[in-house]
């Protein structure tokens, strides 16, 4: 865990995504789509040491080198909560959007919403905020370390995509989120690594973007 650029030496998870499995605990109840939100994100592109496993019904957008991560924190609206995903940029037909890989919240029923509704694997994990970092820790341990610096120009707020993939190859479901927000370009440097995460080439991003704040609208998934 020492080493930020640590992590698996696999290309990823052989797993599709769209496994949830049935870990988690008990179900709980969960509101049903769209869910509507308030808050702020933090998205960027990680040099991957190897390229990202990509499911046979996807295609990979740009280079399949690189990891898409995204820190949110839903401050208000539908549910409240943190997360942290990871993913690569991927295209089917003429839909693109990140294929959520990973994904870690800090609320049950976020958590299994995420699992029925949208068939994105998401897990159990615990956010600890400072200022301008955060540290997330899931039931084995320490999973990663971030350290954020916005930069101080701004783009007034615009109306923006946030797509994503969920399912599996042989049920692929097309998550079209949207979203207005303010938009600053900023540092984001990787602090602490899991073994359990992707290598990486690099603790910092050469691309990354805040959103802050931002008003998002998630429906229910489409089915490609």
């Amino acid at each position: 865990m020492s080493d930020p650029t640590g992590g698996s030496d696999t290309s990823g998870d052989t797993r599709d995504p769209g496994d949830t499995g049935d870990g988690g605990g008990t179900e709980v109840p969960y509101p049903p789509a769209p869910w509507r939100s308030r808050g702020e994100m933090s998205l960027g592109l990680l040099p991957a040491r190897h390229r990202r496993a990509v499911p046979p019904d996807l295609r990979p957008l740009g280079s399949a080198a690189r990891l898409g991560i995204g820190l949110v924190r839903y401050r208000e609206g539908t549910l409240s909560y943190d997360e942290l995903m990871l993913g690569t940029l991927v295209r089917r037909g003429h839909r693109a959007g990140l294929l959520i890989e990973r994904i870690w919240v800090s609320d049950p029923a976020s958590m299994w919403g995420g699992r029925r509704i949208w068939r994105v694997p998401k897990e159990m994990a615990e956010f600890s905020w400072t200022d301008r970092s955060v540290t997330i820790h899931d039931g084995d341990g320490l999973l990663a370390g971030v350290t954020l610096r916005p930069g101080r120009v701004r783009i007034p707020a615009v109306p923006l995509m946030a797509p994503g993939f969920g399912g599996s190859a042989d049920e692929r479901l097309f998550i079209p989120g949207r979203l207005v927000g303010t938009v600053r370009r900023q540092a984001m440097e990787i602090t602490a690594w899991s073994d359990r995460l992707p290598s990486l080439k690099r603790p910092r991003t050469r691309i990354a973007v805040v959103v802050h704040p931002f008003r998002m609208t998630v429906p229910g998934p489409v089915h490609c």
